[in-house]
């Protein structure tokens, strides 16, 4: 057999009667040459060629592995994920999104860049080798769809508040009207524009004024801004601007294939078969999907169930082929009905999240950027392309930006928010490969659209990483303290669950916080769950109940709940309680912490520890934990406390102890533990650590603020038979550790500084490298150890500094 390539033979596809003798023509000819090239009716090339998918290839058997299909496939799949995720690690430090970073990959290896080199022209990304790849690439969009369908929960859209709702319709209609206002100039200029792109320029300016919730989404969470208030303003505006494109581009396609058929009856006939698939997902498959919902809440969603739901998406992609729709519509569509969050839109997203975005969505990207080269775009043409794509940018920006400030948003915000309403990603891209395939527009108009997503997208992206820091705004926050607050003034306290092994604990240390008539506490009880199954991070404010129901009948946020408010109920008249749930990824949950506190004006956020092994054993998400913990410490607006249980947390907290050694951290333990000594019922003992040296050292103002907060103490509990003052004198760090295990078995709760001031902590500078959890400090590091004695709990704290704010203004 002649193994040289066989001259292009084309064979256009333009007859359906003839389709069939040439199907025969073609495989027949597959015997006399190597391969054969084709031109499709979409303008796209293809290619067959002579592969084998025999078992045994090797080099050592004299073959070429390259010569087989599964090779080559396994080849295209490796480097396409490798090279995705090289650029996202390159670009990504800068600001650059995932998916831009990706698509930028796929154009590397692509026919533009490497796919001009003899191996990957001639061996491994051959027109003949792009078979499996674009049939996986189709597999991978289906399930990807309906993947996005499943974390998109429409009812937010009833929720979407004025603001939202204004943006979202005017960031729809402005630009569609401006990019297609200036098509239609455009067209009139026929002299200095392509021929040949005229008819397409109204589809390109459609084209450029979409919006997607899930590529605002996907944008946000990418730059950790899904939790902040801009961000959650996007995601409510988008779903109202992606309603609108995703209703315009179904008519619109739908349209324009009916008329390319010239059989003007298809149209109804579409429209019809359509609706009655959406009447069977919406009256058959979501009650299916609701029952499955009930039957396995608070558990694991059984196999059989997903297999099911995964069968269905194949199924719903065959009937949307069936009747003339795009292959995708029916996992979209398929997705939105599968209720969001857990069990069951949580189950699906973790059988699928990491296999569908590691290994599917690389594939997407490179077939997606293999259909044109740089040598197919002119460049009369891309200026053309990027001058539409100009008037929808400032279209989507203004507006945005004329409802946000007319809702009395800051300029700068909502400058912020129009930026964020212009990005574009992977299902713009799929649209315009289904209007390349309707000939609404070509290859080179495709390229055009394609590398200006990737400059409009990839320079808001770092624009907004660079300007835009949602914790700005607790630097400028005024001072909340309890060392600072007064003390016949209420006290604001938010108390963060991260499991209902948690509570127990928390209400103890708000039962030893000796809530008085005069000082009352005001208790935001907030559960924390991470973001499963939904797109759309929520803060859920839940209202008081005094209707006292069995809590192991209902699920565990009510329970939580329900734990708060007989707390409350106990301690009517002193103690108010306020109910949240925060629904969010681990990466950006501090957010919602810290802005709580914020718009609450606390002044202490406790916050349980990662790792508490006497209740909880360990948890999956024991890290994520942790680096939420160090995120609230590093941006809280007020003081924090870390909340360490090491013992049976049923009892009440009657024998309390503080440990003082110096610095601000301590000030403020010292301050919460004189308040809790101001009930008789507890016996407080505070114990403060002197360095023998200190005497003689020249007194700075950071000890003289200790003296003082020291002897305002002893001064404010003089003559309380509960209150022991203990000073003792050490040597050095190792002493003062040896103190401290001594004693640390006899309290039911320790409260200690993190940090304790420049000087005082010197003494323990080399203990720092032997810290398993720095986050705590020298001394809460030494009593969560596993070799401490500790039964009890322990209270680490931080006061609420201002340095960034003095830095700031210096």
């Amino acid at each position: 057999m002649n193994s040289s390539t066989f001259n292009a033979t084309t064979i256009l596809l333009q007859d359906p009667s003839q389709i069939l003798k040439n199907c025969w023509k073609i495989f027949a000819s597959v015997h006399e040459a190597q391969h054969l090239e084709l031109d499709d009716l979409n303008g796209m090339k293809w290619e067959i060629g002579r592969f084998s998918m025999n078992k045994e290839t090797s080099v050592w058997y004299g073959d070429n592995p390259f010569d087989h299909s599964l090779p080559i496939f396994l080849a295209q799949v490796s480097i396409s994920g490798f090279a995705t995720s090289a650029m996202k690690f390159i670009l990504e430090p800068m600001g650059v999104t995932s998916f831009v970073a990706q698509m930028i990959g796929g154009l590397l290896i692509g026919p533009s860049c490497l796919g001009q080199t003899k191996l990957f022209r001639e061996k491994l990304f051959t027109y003949a080798t792009l078979y499996i790849l674009d049939t996986v690439q189709y597999f991978g969009s289906m399930f990807f769809l309906f993947l996005i369908g499943v974390k998109t929960d429409i009812t937010m859209v009833k929720k979407s508040g004025k603001m939202a709702l204004l943006v979202g319709v005017f960031s729809f209609f402005l630009p569609l009207f401006l990019a297609t206002l200036v098509s239609f100039v455009a067209m009139e200029e026929k002299k200095h524009l392509p021929k040949d792109i005229l008819p397409s320029l109204p589809y390109i300016a459609a084209l450029t004024s979409l919006s997607s919730p899930h590529v605002i989404s996907s944008f946000l969470a990418d730059l950790n801004l899904l939790n902040s208030e801009l961000g959650r303003i996007a995601m409510s505006a988008s779903m109202i601007s992606g309603g609108f494109s995703l209703v315009s581009v179904f008519f619109v396609l739908t349209m324009k294939q009916s008329q390319a058929s010239k059989i003007p009856e298809n149209f109804m006939g579409t429209m019809f078969s359509c609706l009655f698939i959406i009447l069977v997902i919406i009256l058959v498959i979501q009650p299916i999907m609701l029952w499955i919902h009930k039957r396995t809440d608070h558990a694991a969603v059984k196999e059989k169930y997903v297999f099911y739901i995964f069968l269905a998406i194949l199924l719903s992609s065959l009937a949307g082929e069936f009747v003339g729709q795009h292959y995708l519509v029916g996992p979209l569509l398929l997705g939105l009905v599968v209720p969001a969050g857990p069990p069951l839109g949580a189950a699906i997203e973790d059988k699928l999240e990491y296999f569908v975005t590691g290994i599917l969505v690389p594939i997407i990207v490179i077939s997606r950027a293999c259909p044109f080269t740089m040598n197919d775009i002119k460049i009369p043409t891309f200026m053309v392309v990027l001058l539409l794509a100009f008037f929808s940018f400032f279209g989507k920006l203004f507006g945005t930006i004329i409802p946000a400030i007319y809702s009395e948003m800051p300029l700068q915000d909502a400058l912020i928010l129009g930026l964020i309403m212009n990005v574009q990603g992977v299902l713009d891209i799929q649209i315009w490969v289904r209007a390349m395939g309707l000939k609404l527009i070509d290859r080179e108009l495709y390229g055009c659209l394609v590398l200006t997503m990737l400059i409009v997208t990839g320079t808001i992206s770092v624009i907004v990483k660079f300007f835009y820091d949602p914790s700005r705004k607790y630097v400028a926050y005024k001072r909340k303290t309890i060392q600072h607050s007064n003390p016949n003034t209420e006290l604001r306290i938010l108390a963060c669950v991260y499991h209902e092994e948690n509570v127990p604990s928390i209400i103890n240390l708000l039962e030893a916080s000796n809530a008085t008539t005069y000082s009352p506490i005001c208790v935001y009880a907030l559960h924390l769950i991470q973001l499963q199954g939904r797109a759309m991070p929520l803060l859920i404010a839940h209202k008081t109940n005094s209707n006292i129901t069995n809590p192991s009948e209902v699920n565990p946020t009510t329970r939580i709940i329900k734990s708060f408010t007989l707390y409350a109920h106990h301690n009517k008249g002193i103690v108010s309680l306020n109910s949240f749930t925060a629904i969010s990824p681990y990466k950006t949950m501090h957010d919602d912490i810290c802005s709580l506190g914020l718009d609450k004006r606390t002044s202490l956020i406790i916050i349980p520890f990662h790792h508490q092994p006497a209740i909880l054993p360990k948890s999956k998400f024991s890290t994520a934990i942790r680096r939420v913990n160090i995120n609230v410490l590093n941006k809280a607006p007020c003081s924090v406390g870390i909340l360490i249980v090491k013992g049976p947390s049923n009892s009440s907290l009657s024998n309390v102890a503080v440990i003082f050694l110096g610095g601000p951290d301590d000030r403020e333990a010292l301050a919460y533990g004189a308040r809790i000594g101001d009930d008789t019922s507890v016996k407080l003992t505070v114990i403060r650590f002197v360095i023998s040296d200190e005497t003689k050292q020249q007194i700075s103002r950071e000890k003289k603020a200790d003296h003082n907060t020291i002897n305002a103490f002893r001064l404010q509990t003089a003559g309380s038979k509960n209150v022991e003052y203990i000073e003792e004198a050490v040597k050095d760090g190792v002493q003062l550790i040896s103190c401290i295990k001594k004693m640390e078995s006899s309290f039911e709760l320790l409260i200690v500084g993190r940090e304790h001031g420049v000087e005082s902590s010197k003494p323990l500078e080399g203990f720092n490298e032997w810290n398993d959890f720095p986050e705590l400090g020298v001394i809460g590091d030494t009593l969560v150890s596993s070799d401490s004695k500790t039964s009890g709990s322990i209270l680490v704290m931080q006061q609420r500094q201002q340095k960034k704010k003095q830095k700031r203004k210096k």
